[in-house]
């Protein structure tokens, strides 16, 4: 985390330590610049007078307020219904420049788009999306770069689902599978692996890397066509793509359907319960417009019933720590156990009736 080290002079302010590497790679996450970071510094010693996290957490925000360059004012919209809980209670929340509109439903946290997204299927078809990200963070810059990365990080994934799983994994089912990195690290542990993915480029990748035989399309499309079977996987994986789909309760009922009865079906989620999200507002990461979806505990929850699905086991986690300079790593441990990271992970079952 980069926790208790100097930062060099022109960084240095009451409240905040963190190392000069980690504080700018929050800036390229938070895509502000080093006059924007020194202003929120400044502003952020300014107001600084409690000492306990829920003051120096509220500090942050209102500093941040002062100096972000992505809030913009909200539109006026009506009322919407949500997609997780089905209330009408989806108002505008967030206007993150220069048009991404989010929404919050005050009855289960759940966060929608209401702007026009760029969540269509041709996103996710082009070649370009793994290797070229757009201004606004839709894609990756260079996928292919991660690998050892991302099969490192999903080995230490499916440990952790391994671990947590009442009956022992055979078979992985990976939706949105891309360039086969998790499916390399299943198959490691001498799990038999299949994947779907609308990206044909991804598919031809994992073949050349891998040999891996990838679905392009929906799981719906690949159960309908019977290139994967029902009922006979251990596991289904979706790691950060059901943010990215129209119907989330209906993908969730397909996952559902792919999985044996005692099977378990594996969930990572972008969050908009986040600590994260009430600090950095219009500029949290996970404000992107192929995000449709970012779900609270409760909304998750909600649509996992619909899906006649059940959380059995779940954290919340953070890839790269943007409060780590104001905030020590115990504090930081103490909020994501507490379920108030920027990722949400589940493990859920079929309901038993």
């Amino acid at each position: 985390m980069g926790i208790g080290l100097p930062l060099i002079d022109e960084y240095s302010h009451c409240g905040y330590a963190d190392s000069v590497e980690h504080a700018a790679l929050v800036q390229r996450i938070l895509l502000v610049g080093a006059f924007t970071w020194k202003r929120l510094l400044a502003e952020y010693e300014r107001r600084l007078q409690g000492s306990d996290v829920k003051s120096r957490l509220q500090t942050l925000r209102d500093a941040w307020e002062v100096c972000s360059p992505h809030a913009g004012p909200l539109p006026s919209l009506s009322v919407s219904r949500c997609p997780a809980c089905a209330n009408e209670a989806v108002s505008p929340a967030i206007c993150r420049l220069p048009e991404d509109v989010y929404g919050l439903c005050s009855h289960c946290g759940h966060g929608v788009l209401l702007s026009q997204a760029a969540a269509a299927e041709s996103v996710y078809r082009n070649s370009d999306y793994y290797t070229k990200q757009t201004a606004n963070r839709v894609g990756y810059e260079d996928y292919l770069s991660e690998q050892r990365y991302r099969e490192d990080k999903a080995a230490q994934l499916l440990d952790w689902i391994a671990n947590s799983a009442t009956r022992p994994i055979r078979s992985m089912l990976e939706i949105g599978s891309a360039y086969g990195f998790s499916r390399a690290a299943a198959e490691r542990r001498g799990w038999r692996t299949f994947g779907v993915d609308l990206n044909p480029h991804a598919a031809a990748t994992a073949r050349k890397l891998y040999g891996f035989e990838t679905f392009i399309g929906t799981l719906e499309q690949a159960l309908t066509a019977g290139a994967v079977a029902s009922g006979v996987w251990d596991l289904v994986l979706y790691q950060f793509v059901l943010e990215h789909v129209v119907d989330p309760i209906h993908e969730l009922r397909q996952a559902a359907k792919s999985a044996t009865p005692l099977g378990v079906v594996a969930l990572l989620v972008p969050s908009m319960q986040a600590v994260e999200r009430f600090v950095f507002g219009a500029s949290y990461r996970s404000l992107r417009p192929d995000h449709l979806h970012l779900f609270s505990w409760k909304s998750l929850d909600s649509c996992l019933t619909k899906a006649g699905l059940a959380r059995i086991v779940s954290r919340s986690t953070c890839s790269v720590h943007l409060l780590a300079g104001f905030l020590t790593e115990q504090e930081l441990t103490m909020l994501y156990e507490r379920g108030d990271g920027p990722d949400l992970v589940a493990i859920v079952a079929k309901e038993i009736s």
